[in-house]
């Protein structure tokens, strides 16, 4: 089990709060990233309602995981990562330099992006963040794996060359989080190792991951089977959880994601406890 966290200046803070997490036996502290948000708001935040406080407070992901790594034995992701927003051979360098000194913990959640005025101020057409995700994807894992990488797609060009450190993974564990459907699955066949998904549906996420899993089957994907780490974005019960945690490990999922809400220490705490109690009882 791990835990998605959004810190602002007036919340528990997040080195604080992943040294609670591992204390209390959790398995792996995950964290967003928006680099900014444009104060028009022209996009509808996708969760629907106003946009949280937390959002325009994000810190830099891979600059806090490494003060986690470097402070827990947790494992660290990002989700979900904005890839389309950097430029993947830095990008590259960064994870495969994170995951190196982090003894092999990153695994990296990307998305698409839902902010059009922040792609934008990137530089980036929103149109083209699918095919742009997809060929900076293909570009970093050809860095992360190869002694002399060389890259040539449709956004994102490498000449033959050499880059260090390697990822102790490799490659680095690459999760798509996005909404089921056809197209998303596609991309998870064609270029990630699994997928993020999100909702409290269970019965509805058992009938995605048999369609998912067929296809990657059919697709000739390792036998193994996608990487599967649902988000539960919700406060729940023990009842809840518990049996959430049942249903979840039939269905052969490798982690569960438990969105903590931004809040003081006097509110995150024992909701920690709680949540680490069960998992305590369930293991």
């Amino acid at each position: 089990m791990g835990l998605l966290y959004r810190e602002t200046a007036a919340a528990m803070p997040l080195l604080e709060f992943a040294q609670a997490a591992a204390e209390r036996g959790f398995d792996s502290v995950a964290i967003g990233e928006h680099t900014h948000i444009p104060v028009s708001r022209e996009s509808p935040f996708p969760g629907g309602g106003d946009l949280p406080d937390a959002y325009p407070e994000f810190p830099d992901p891979y600059v806090a995981l490494a003060f986690i790594a470097a402070q827990t034995s947790l494992r660290i992701a990002v989700t979900i990562a904005l890839v389309a927003q950097h430029d993947p051979i830095a990008l590259a360098k960064t994870t495969a330099t994170l995951d190196r000194m982090s003894g092999g913990r990153l695994t990296l959640g990307v998305g698409f992006g839902w902010n059009r005025e922040e792609l934008a101020n990137h530089g980036k057409s929103f149109a083209d963040r699918r095919e742009i995700v997809r060929d900076y994807i293909r570009l970093m894992r050809t860095m992360w794996t190869e002694t002399e990488a060389e890259y040539h797609g449709t956004h994102a060009n490498l000449e033959r060359s050499w880059s260090w450190p390697k990822p102790i993974q490799s490659p680095v564990p690459v999760l798509l989080g996005a909404q089921a459907g056809p197209r998303a699955f596609e991309a998870i066949i064609d270029w990630a190792d699994g997928w993020i998904p999100g909702g409290h549906d269970l019965d509805w996420l058992a009938t995605q991951l048999e369609e998912l899993r067929s296809r990657w089957v059919d697709a000739g994907r390792d036998e193994a089977g996608p990487v599967v780490w649902p988000m539960q974005n919700f406060v729940l019960t023990d009842e809840q959880l518990q049996s959430r945690l049942e249903r979840l490990r039939e269905l052969s999922v490798h982690q569960v994601l438990l969105d903590i809400p931004t809040a003081g220490r006097d509110e995150v705490l024992p909701l920690l406890d709680r949540y680490a109690n069960v998992l305590a009882a369930s293991r």
